[in-house]
């Protein structure tokens, strides 16, 4: 029994030391970074971290915030994440020149311990539709929300409620001493160093256990966002969303005019890909998709039987109406927790470049179409004889190769080598509508 009790006595207290509620002792600091708006990659990103974090027995963790505000859903997912865990989570918003806006407040008052960066700003948190402006009662119902929810999260960690209200109701902001003076943050530090060295001792309680914190000689950790998250939080952006769109139409359209498995269609297949991955965390309206999916099929018929540029016309038009009403969802908003100065679409002077190129592409295209139907039947053989082009298909049934804007049917002089996808060719006679070539 005494053996027994030599053995036992040791591996209990080596127990208790790496138990839950020993953590916080001792360990090393987990800093995340938590940059742009907050959408379910940073989310996913955010809840990852603090989850290996308990895993692994760290003392605390740090989330850098600099945020302009995010989606509500994503939002309090973070929020749950910070309230629930083991713990002590410390949010700083920095570093100097960043915001904790919108969202960022309530991540940042869910946190155990408040810190700002000299020359940083919080606030602005009342919300707003995603698409732009919500209905009078809507708003109210959402703002009423928001305002308890962060008055929830005030309460449970001891700062000024009242402001917080304030902010979510009239989009009120402080300075970094403002929200020091007025109870909203708990200290003022220059950087993730500083910040330990001043948490350094200090004791958190939480889920009804006290946590001494000994920062000031602690190891860190940065963690940041895995390749696929980076993705996603870089395209969920209303502009990369918008410009990923146009370049699906231009490369796919590129394709369309040359067909065949090539860089362009490659490129827009990618682009269409990252777009309906955007899209489905973005709300969008889908009428304005379709519009500039009819613009897409406008084009590519004006390029293959050309209309003297009419359905170029109504293919720009329709571009247009679809581009501006793409980020203007119908029927009720759903509260996105966005600056109230801030909306989720893409900018009118991002459209209007958008739609200049467009425009631009397929006019220079379609002239040059008219151009070639025009020089032809009035030169006829003599237009053609002579003219280079490139092979853009092979095949049993016959080649194709466009040469002065239009597809021809291409038949080899005799004596020349087989043609190949991508071969210049050099028109040396006519054969009805087919064109004799040798390579150029």
């Amino acid at each position: 029994m005494r053996r027994w009790l030599l053995w036992f006595i040791p591996l209990m207290t080596l127990a208790l030391l790496i138990s839950p509620s020993s953590l916080g002792q001792g360990h090393e600091v987990i800093v995340a970074r938590v940059d742009g708006a907050i959408d379910p990659s940073t989310a996913r990103y955010v809840s990852a971290t603090i989850r290996d974090a308990e895993a692994q027995g760290a003392q605390i963790v740090v989330l850098v915030l600099d945020t302009p505000g995010g989606l509500d859903t994503s939002m309090r997912a973070i929020v749950q994440a910070m309230t629930r865990s083991p713990l002590p989570i410390v949010v700083l918003v920095g570093p100097a020149g960043a915001r904790a806006a919108s969202a960022g407040v309530f991540i940042a008052y869910a946190a155990d311990v408040l810190a700002m960066a000299p020359s940083t700003n919080i606030g602005a948190a009342h919300p707003v539709a995603l698409g732009g402006q919500m209905p009078e009662v809507e708003t109210e119902k959402a703002t009423s929300d928001a305002a308890a929810y962060v008055r929830s999260l005030a309460q449970a960690t001891g700062r000024n409620a009242d402001w917080a209200a304030q902010a979510v109701r009239q989009s009120v902001s402080a300075t970094a001493e403002e929200a020091l003076q007025l109870r909203v943050v708990d200290l003022i530090a220059a950087d993730v160093s500083d910040l330990l060295r001043q948490v350094d001792g200090r004791t958190i309680s939480k889920h009804g256990r006290s946590i001494v914190l000994e920062t000031s000689e602690a190891p860190l950790q940065e963690v940041v966002m895995s390749l696929p998250e980076q993705l996603v939080h870089t395209i969920v952006n209303p502009s990369i969303t918008y410009l990923l769109l146009a370049v699906a139409v231009w490369a796919l359209i590129a394709e369309f005019s040359a067909p065949g498995i090539s860089i362009p269609g490659i490129i827009g297949l990618v682009c269409l890909v990252l777009f309906a991955v955007s899209a489905s965390i973005i709300p969008l309206n889908w009428a304005g998709v379709a519009l500039i999916l009819a613009a897409i099929v406008f084009f590519i018929v004006d390029i293959k039987a050309p209309t003297h540029g009419i359905l170029t016309v109504g293919g720009i038009t329709t571009f247009v109406v679809g581009s501006v009403l793409l980020f203007r969802p119908f029927g009720p908003l759903t509260p996105g927790a966005l600056p109230q100065t801030e909306v989720w679409r893409a900018p009118i002077w991002l459209i209007a470049i958008v739609v200049g190129i467009t425009a631009l592409i397929f006019v220079s295209a379609v002239t040059v179409g008219i151009r070639a139907q025009k020089l032809a039947p009035e030169m006829g053989k003599r237009a053609l004889v002579g003219a280079t082009g490139r092979v853009t298909s092979t095949g049993e049934e016959g080649s194709t190769a466009q040469i002065r804007g239009e597809l021809w049917t291409v038949r080899l002089a005799d004596g020349e080598p087989a043609l190949n996808k991508g071969d210049m060719v050099r028109v040396v006679d006519m054969d009805g509508l087919t064109l004799i070539v040798r390579k150029a």
